[in-house]
Parts: C-alpha cells; structure tokens; sequence
C-alpha cells in the first residue's frame, strides 16, 4: 500500500514538472514553408486571394481558423491575419514566378497557447505542428489548382432546340481573367435578389453573351436565372427583366473548370462550320451552370452546358438557261455558216 501511494506520488511530481515544462516553452514563433505550383502565376493568386476559396485549399477547419486579409498586393503577395483557436497569428504569402509555374512562400509567426505548447511538445516542436499546417495547406493549393483543373471533358451533343425563356438578368462588364471571379459574385447577388422579393425560379442559372470571340479581352455577359413571366424592374436596377425566343443551338457539355470554356466554344465553333450550320449573330449565346458552386467545389466535377446559336444554311439553285427564239435563230444560222464553209 506505501508502495502504491509513492507510485501515485511520483506520478503527480512527474505531471506537475511536466505542466510546468510545457508552460514554459517559448510561446512566441515563425514558421515558413515554400512549394512550387506549376500553373499560371495569375491563376494561383487569384485563387488564393479570393475568401470564398479558403475552404478549398485552408489546413484547418472552418470552426478552427478564421482569416481576415489586410493587404493584397496585386499578383505580389498576401497579407492576413489568421484566428486559430482565437488567437491571433500573422500571415504572409508571396509569390514568384518560375519557369514553370509560381513559387508560393508561406511565412506564419504568431503565440502559442497552451493546448499548442503540449500538442508541440508531444510531437516534437512547433516546426512539425505548425510547419505540416503550412505545408498541407500548400499541397491542397496543388492538388486543387493542377489536378482539379487540368481534368475535364468537352462533349458535343449536336444539333438541339433551345426553348423559349423568361429571366431576370445582371448585366456587366470585366476583363477575361477576372470573368470567374466576377460571375461568381453575379450569381450570389442574384440568388439574393431572387430569396429577398420571394421570386420563383424554373430552372438554373446561366449566363448570356452578345458574341463569343475567343481572342477578346473584355467580355460583356448577364447573370440571368430563369423565371415564369417576364419580370419589370424600376429604372437604373441593377437587375431587369429578360427574354429570349426559341432557336437552334449547337449544344456542347463541358465537365470541368470554366477555365475551359474557350476550347469548348471553338468545338462548337467548328461542329457548326462541319455540318453546314451559320452561326446566328442576332441570337444568344448561352451557358448554363448545371453543377457549379456552392453545391459542389471540386472544379473537374462542374458541369456546363453550352448553347451556340446557329441558322441552317440555305442554297439558292441557279437559274436554268432559258432557251429564247432568239438564241434558236442564232444557233441555226451558225449551224447553216458552218456546213457552207465545210463544202
């Protein structure tokens, strides 16, 4: 029994020296970890950049971390702070440009508490905790940005009948590589709208477009969800009503990022031109989002069907050469010519 109470005894001293020694590990720290994403410079800091994407590519959880940025600086870098289990730590990302990509340089310092003290020293230092945080969240980055992307598949499905639709659309205007970012945030403002003054939909959002020209910079779009009636909207709306008639399209899936779009246009494009078909100039040209987010955020499992206006092509026959008295007489007296001359 006298053993067993200093075996107790020993054990206390031995959780009492231990609480004491995680106590007073170092608190503060810097960590910094670097991986090269091999895609576009561009394409990798707007995703990083954009809040909505963090669950994507973020090493915590969402009731473990929250992230405020304090200052983007275009295509440069990125400066937040970051709540882990409400403490704050500081965050700076920047980013390089290889030959092959973009070199990514994650640098976190901040405090640690106490439950990360002990989980530092079980496992060995803060590098290893803090340090494998960075580096899943860098890996996630990669694994979404190259593997998610670059999977995809464009399907031609031929010659179909777009029917008649009501919509109520928002119309702008951005540059070609801000298109994703802004169409996103279209469509959130629109399914706002949409909840706000209780209107029904009838089917999925989609987007239309004047003219789709591959080589063009700036792109004019709508956001439009379709609705039962045409709609009218007060003067200056952002949102208004729209609609468009029944038409020939040349329907095409894309099943992927919408980084593809353009490649899935121009087999579109070339679909029409095999089989005879006039794009329509006059018409709509239309995308619907029928897997996008917030419903599925892996990118290669998006699906978009694509609809180009077209106009079958119509031959004019020539006209037959008609046969006149007078070309009668004319034929005769050179026959009459050649017979004399042949004597």
């Amino acid at each position: 029994m006298r053993i067993l109470k200093y075996i107790l005894l020993l054990l206390l001293l031995f959780s009492i020296a231990f609480l004491v020694f995680v106590v007073t590990q170092k608190g503060d720290y810097k960590i910094v970890r670097s991986k090269e994403i091999k895609i576009e410079k561009d394409i990798v800091f707007n995703f990083v950049t954009d809040s909505s994407s963090y669950q994507d590519w973020s090493p915590w959880k969402s009731d473990e971390a929250n992230f405020k940025n304090i200052k983007i600086t275009p295509n440069d870098s990125l400066t937040q702070n970051i709540f882990i289990s409400e403490i704050k730590n500081e965050s700076l990302m920047q980013f390089q440009k290889t030959n092959n990509g973009v070199l990514i340089t994650w640098e976190l310092n901040g405090k640690l508490n106490f439950n990360l003290k002990l989980l530092c020293v079980l496992k060995g230092g803060v590098d290893y905790v803090i340090g494998n945080k960075l580096e899943e969240g860098l890996e996630n980055i990669d694994t979404y940005l190259v593997k998610e992307l670059k999977t995809y598949n464009i399907k031609i499905n031929g010659l179909v009948t777009k029917h008649m639709t009501n919509y109520i659309q928002q119309i702008d205007t951005c540059n070609a590589a801000d298109f994703q970012k802004v169409s996103k945030a279209m469509l959130q403002n629109m399914l706002s709208f949409v909840e706000k003054n209780d209107i029904e939909i009838l089917g999925l959002p989609f987007i239309t477009y004047e003219s789709v020209k591959p080589n063009n910079k700036e792109i004019i779009f709508a956001m439009c969800v379709p609705v039962e009636e045409e709609i009218l909207t007060t003067p200056g709306s952002e949102i208004s009503g729209g609609h468009f008639d029944e038409f020939l399209a040349v329907k095409t899936t894309l099943t992927g990022d919408y980084s593809h779009r353009k490649e899935a246009w121009n087999k579109a494009k070339n679909y029409a031109r095999k089989n005879k078909l006039n794009e329509d100039t006059n018409g709509k040209f239309i995308e619907v989002y029928k897997t996008s987010l917030p419903k599925e955020r892996k990118p290669s499992k998006w699906i978009t069907e694509l609809y180009l206006p077209v106009k079958k092509k119509t031959f004019t026959p020539k006209p037959k050469t008609e046969t006149t008295q007078e070309n009668l007489e004319s034929t005769t007296e050179t026959n009459i010519s050649t017979k004399q001359t042949e004597k």
